[in-house]
């Protein structure tokens, strides 16, 4: 049986939805550039005592936080795409972000179902099961929870500048084109009212 996706028309139920997802975008962006400018100055002080002190342990830190500063940089890159093509209304450069997000969290998910796998093993019970590791589990699924959300509101917001569904009419006393989103979805183009037959009610 064939189930559509819900179709999001506010973000949080309260604000608009174009809106809504723009402000998510830029206080992610204040966070992630927050915490890449962070990750740059642990960077450079594992350099320092690297060079100074040539300590092996050091280097894999090192390539560690090199790799997770790429990735930063790599959301950062698309965040920003999110936030010029929601200004300029533009569903491609939205989509780029979209898929993105989607791919991440595949990942992320298979990653939770690894991490929860670990904790019922008996070899690791005693190690893994503690508060900690618990609430740091019940975090990353609250988080995940939060981007299923916003991915939901992004395809939404798609879908409404892609014109998939809603209808149109036009105001020919204003000589201006109305548009109106409904809730059910219009196969092809949008119809509009020159485009259906007149008709005349005989007065006898």
């Amino acid at each position: 049986m064939r189930t559509d996706l819900p179709v999001c028309k506010r973000c949080c139920f309260c604000v608009p939805l174009r809106y809504g997802l723009l402000t998510w975008a830029y206080i992610k962006l204040i966070c992630m550039s927050l915490l890449s400018l962070g990750i740059m100055v642990s960077l450079y002080h594992m350099v320092g005592m690297y060079m100074e002190y040539h300590m092996p342990s050091q280097m894999h830190n090192i390539i560690f936080m090199s790799v997770i500063l790429t990735l930063f940089v790599i959301e950062i890159s698309l965040t920003i795409t999110f936030i010029v093509g929601g200004h300029m209304k533009n569903a491609k450069l939205m989509r780029v972000f979209y898929i993105y997000n989607i791919v991440v969290l595949v990942l992320a998910s298979i990653l939770m179902l690894a991490v929860v796998t670990v904790l019922f093993i008996p070899v690791h019970l005693v190690i893994y099961r503690s508060w900690q590791t618990i609430t740091m589990c019940a975090q990353f699924f609250f988080s995940l929870v939060i981007d299923v959300y916003f991915i939901l509101l992004m395809r939404s917001e798609i879908l409404k500048l892609e014109g998939k569904y809603g209808f149109s009419f036009v105001n020919n006393a204003a000589e201006g084109e109305c548009t109106m989103q409904g809730d059910t979805q219009i196969e092809g183009d949008w119809k509009t009212i020159e485009d259906e037959p007149k008709k005349i009610k005989s007065v006898s």
